[in-house]
């Protein structure tokens, strides 16, 4: 019996921690998050696993066409420049597609390029993950 024991104890840590932030944010009063900003964590999903696939020598992810909706979500804050987000959408998307498209070779130094994109945006519209985002360069 006690074999069995981790199982449902696992599987009730796996509920747990699957649990919905959107919960706990509007239990502390909080707005449920936009479509930007679960945009943006499925960004940082992405860049999180490419840059553990690089720091191993192996290929990127395929190119996260999804990205793209960034220039239509809704984003958290109601009164954001659209104009400059934009501009700051557009060149992350075109440093992705270099980065995707680069050589073995280049693909450390694309990849940072792709986490500059971001950190230009948030120095700029949203300064939050800033520090998050600083974790996510490869070393060269």
């Amino acid at each position: 019996m006690k074999q069995f024991l981790p199982i449902p104890f696992g599987i009730l840590l796996a509920v747990i921690a699957c649990s919905s932030d959107t919960t706990e944010q509007q239990d502390l009063g909080l707005k449920p998050p936009s479509e930007l900003a679960l945009l943006m964590r499925d960004m940082t999903t992405y860049a999180d696993s490419t840059r553990s696939l690089l720091m191993r020598g192996g290929a990127p992810l395929p190119f996260p066409k999804d990205h793209a909706r960034m220039h239509t979500a809704t984003a958290t804050d109601d009164h954001l420049d659209r104009a400059t987000f934009t501009a700051f959408a557009d060149n992350y998307l075109a440093q992705l597609k270099v980065f995707n498209e680069a050589a073995p070779e280049d693909r450390k130094r694309t990849f940072n390029a792709v986490i500059n994109a971001c950190a230009s945006c948030h120095n700029n519209v949203c300064p939050g993950p800033m520090v998050r985002i600083k974790k996510l360069y490869v070393p060269l």
